[in-house]
């Protein structure tokens, strides 16, 4: 590994050399400034704005982007290690994903406000078909969340929390994750169902973190939650008719609650469909890399 240049001058001769031609001394500056860590973002991007060649900017910008992306992958590791695997926290990886520089406070106020108002109503007495009721009514009558279908125009800041807790539209999967986070801070057993082509969740029984590895969770259901269309109930009978309707031979993970970890995983497939349909191909291999923790 190599070390971090130890000096200011040392990282002014390194800055210099960013734009030499020879591949061979630029790959050795880049590793070098890399390992400064997150420490130096700042003083390359005032170097990017001083720079009047595009290649050097380029350069610069691979270089953030390595050092960006060699944290979120520490990030996503911890989270994975964690016991607790917080389905917000690994939300707010998927979203650095992308928005790097997110403002995690402004966020996290955010989904606070939401979430209180939604608790302001809540009466836990209530039966879970009531509460999820109370949940919609807040969630979508009075916030104003909607859905809009991943299956038309591609639309990349859609698959973000972040950006559908600003333009309260998400798509199956993003308004899905935001639905299921709300519902998990405010005590209900909310968890995701990976339907083919389609996000959904379903209220269980207990908190799945309370059940053993190798419980049966067929008995665990008991209902089905479609957070794309303002929350609707449904049932198993039209899990299989779904299933037919798009031509899908059924299986049971098809009808069972996924754990916070496996969720985060399927966000994660989503997005690399979404990269696929923009052609991204960068971001396409870092997905790959990031897939592969799990």
């Amino acid at each position: 590994m190599i070390e971090p240049a130890n000096s200011e001058r040392e990282l002014q001769a390194l800055l210099q050399l960013l734009d030499d031609p020879d591949q061979e001394i630029y790959t050795h500056v880049s590793d070098r400034l890399a390992s400064y860590g997150p420490e130096i973002i700042p003083k390359l991007e005032t170097y990017w704005e001083e720079a009047l060649d595009s290649i050097l900017q380029e350069r610069i910008e691979h270089i953030i982007r390595h050092i960006q992306f060699h944290g979120l992958q520490a990030g996503f590791k911890q989270w994975l290690e964690s016991e607790s695997e917080n389905l917000y926290r690994g939300a707010l990886l998927v979203a650095r994903f992308q928005y790097a520089d997110l403002d995690e406070v402004k966020l996290r106020g955010e989904i606070d406000y939401i979430r209180r108002a939604i608790w302001l109503e809540m009466n836990y007495n209530l039966t879970p078909f009531e509460q999820i009721n109370v949940f919609n009514h807040v969630f979508y009558s009075l916030m104003g969340f909607t859905g809009k279908s991943s299956d038309k125009q591609f639309s990349l800041p859609s698959y973000f929390i972040n950006q559908v807790v600003e333009s309260k539209r998400g798509n199956s999967i993003s308004l899905g994750i935001l639905y299921t986070i709300l519902a998990q801070e405010l005590d209900m057993p909310v968890y995701g169902v990976n339907l083919p082509r389609h996000f959904v969740a379903c209220y269980t029984k207990d908190f799945l973190e309370t059940l053993d590895e190798d419980e049966d969770l067929r008995d665990q259901i008991i209902c089905y939650i479609n957070p794309l269309n303002r929350g609707t109930i449904f049932t198993r009978n039209e899990v299989t008719l779904y299933l037919k309707k798009i031509q899908e031979e059924p299986v049971k993970e098809h009808y069972l609650p996924i754990r916070n970890r496996e969720t985060i995983k399927i966000y994660l497939q989503y997005l690399k469909q979404g990269y696929e349909t923009d052609n991204n191909t960068e971001k396409l291999k870092e997905l790959d890399e990031l897939l592969r923790l799990f």
